[in-house]
C-alpha cells in the first residue's frame, strides 16, 4: 500500500483535534491534561488559558481542586521544563525524563562545588519531610552542612535532580512564587515508576502518548516534544503498531491507527493560546499550525519569551495580551494581516471571554482588535 501523504492542513486539523482545540467538551480538568499530554507551566496563568480554551465551562478553581485530589501535579516533566501533568504520566514517565533534567547541571557547575549527592540528596529530603520549602530556603538551610558549595547551587541540585512536585497553594493562579517543593513521592502517596538501565518499557509508553497528543509525528518531532535523545530504537520496534504517513516535505511520520485524523474542510474555531502552550513547541517544523509567512513575527525574544497566539482558522494568524490598570481590565490583539468582519468579530468576542475569564473582577472591560 502506498504511503499517504498529509497537507500542512490535514496535519494542522489531527494536531487540534488531539489538543482538545476544535471544540470545547465537557471533560475533567485531568482528562484534558492527559490528552494533552500535559502542559508547559513555567508561566502561572498559562495552564489555565490552556485549559479554558479546551474545556467547556471551565472554572479556574477546577485546576487548583484536581491538584489537591492529587489527580494532576506540577513539575520538571518534558524538555526540562515545569508542566501539569496527569499523575499516572508523570508517575510512569518522569523517572524516564531524568537524564534530560539532568542536562541543565551543566550550565551550573562553578556554583555547585564539591559535596556528596546521596548525601545531599538524604538531607533535602529530610527538610521537605516536615514542610514544603522554596529552593532558595533549602539552599540557606544546607549550606552550613555542605560549606563547598553556593547556597544556589545546593538549590539548583535539589530541584533538577530529585522528582519534586509544587504544592499549591491560596493564590489566585494556585501555586505561590516562589513555589514551594516537596518530593513527588511524598505528595503523591505512591512511588514513581522504576526505570530500567535502558528504559525499556518506559520509552514506549512515552513514545505513544506523544503520537497520541502531538501525531502524527517523525522521530524528530518526539526528540523535540520530550526532550529524548537516542529514541529511534523504541520507535523502531513500535513500527508494527504504528501508521506511517509522509508530510509534503517527504519526511517520514507515525501515528497511532485509530487516533483522529479529521477532514481538512474541518471548521477550526478561534482559540487564544497561552504563551508556552504545546501545539506551538512540539514540532520541529512548526508549519502545521504557524504559517511560514508568518513564523518571523512569532519568533522567540530575547529574553526567552514569545507573544500569545491567536489561532484564526487552526493557523497562529495574530497573538494577544493583556494588562490590568487599577479597574479597567484590556486585551489586546494585533492581526498579522486584514480578516473579514466575521472573522474579526468572532476574535472579539472570545477576546472578551477570555479577559473576563482572566481578571473577574475587574469594573471595565477593554477589547482592542488592529492589524500591522
Amino acid at each position: 500500500m502506498p504511503v499517504q501523504t498529509l497537507s500542512a492542513l490535514k496535519l494542522n486539523r489531527a494536531l487540534l483535534a488531539r489538543q482538545g482545540l476544535l471544540a470545547r467538551k465537557r471533560m475533567s480538568v485531568r482528562a484534558a491534561i492527559h490528552a494533552a499530554g500535559g502542559l508547559q507551566s513555567q508561566e502561572p496563568k498559562d495552564p489555565y488559558v490552556a485549559l479554558w480554551s479546551r474545556i467547556s465551562g471551565f472554572r479556574a478553581e477546577r485546576l487548583r481542586e484536581a491538584a489537591l485530589r492529587r489527580e494532576v501535579v506540577r513539575g520538571s516533566y518534558l524538555r526540562c521544563t515545569i508542566h501539569t501533568v496527569s499523575v499516572d504520566d508523570y508517575v510512569a514517565f518522569r523517572p524516564l525524563l531524568q537524564p534530560v533534567i539532568d542536562r541543565e547541571l551543566v550550565s551550573h557547575r562553578a556554583e555547585l562545588g564539591g559535596f556528596d549527592p546521596l548525601e545531599l540528596e538524604a538531607a533535602a529530603r529530610a527538610l521537605m519531610a516536615g514542610a514544603p520549602m522554596t529552593a532558595r530556603q533549602m539552599g540557606e538551610a544546607l549550606a552550613a552542612r555542605f560549606p563547598q558549595a553556593q547556597p544556589n547551587g545546593l538549590a539548583y541540585w535539589i530541584r533538577t535532580c530529585i522528582a519534586l512536585a509544587m504544592v499549591p497553594g491560596e493564590d489566585r493562579w494556585g501555586y505561590p512564587r516562589p513555589p514551594r517543593f516537596v518530593p513527588a513521592e511524598q505528595w503523591l502517596g505512591r512511588p514513581l515508576a522504576e526505570r530500567g538501565p535502558d528504559g525499556s518499557g518506559a520509552i514506549d509508553g512515552l513514545l505513544l502518548r506523544g503520537l497520541a497528543a502531538i501525531g502524527p509525528a517523525g522521530s524528530a518531532d518526539l526528540r523535540a516534544w520530550s526532550g529524548l535523545n537516542a529514541i529511534k530504537p523504541a520507535l523502531e520496534a513500535l513500527q508494527p503498531r504504528l501508521r506511517c504517513f509522509r508530510d509534503e516535505a517527504g519526511r517520514e511520520l507515525f501515528d497511532l491507527p485509530d487516533a483522529p485524523r479529521p477532514r481538512p474542510d474541518t471548521v477550526a474555531p478561534v482559540r487564544f493560546l497561552p504563551e508556552f502552550d504545546n501545539t506551538l513547541l512540539s514540532h520541529v517544523d512548526r508549519s502545521r499550525v504557524i504559517p511560514p509567512r508568518h513564523a518571523p513575527r512569532f519568533a522567540m525574544a530575547a529574553n526567552g519569551r514569545r507573544e500569545r497566539a491567536v489561532l484564526v482558522d487552526g493557523f497562529v494568524r495574530a497573538v494577544w495580551n493583556h494588562v490590568r490598570v487599577r479597574d479597567t481590565a484590556t486585551l489586546r490583539v494585533r492581526l498579522f494581516e486584514p480578516l473579514p468582519g466575521a472573522t474579526v468579530d468572532e476574535v472579539s468576542a472570545e477576546a472578551e471571554a477570555l479577559l473576563r475569564f482572566l481578571e473577574p473582577d475587574a469594573g471595565a472591560y477593554e477589547v482592542q482588535v488592529r492589524h500591522d
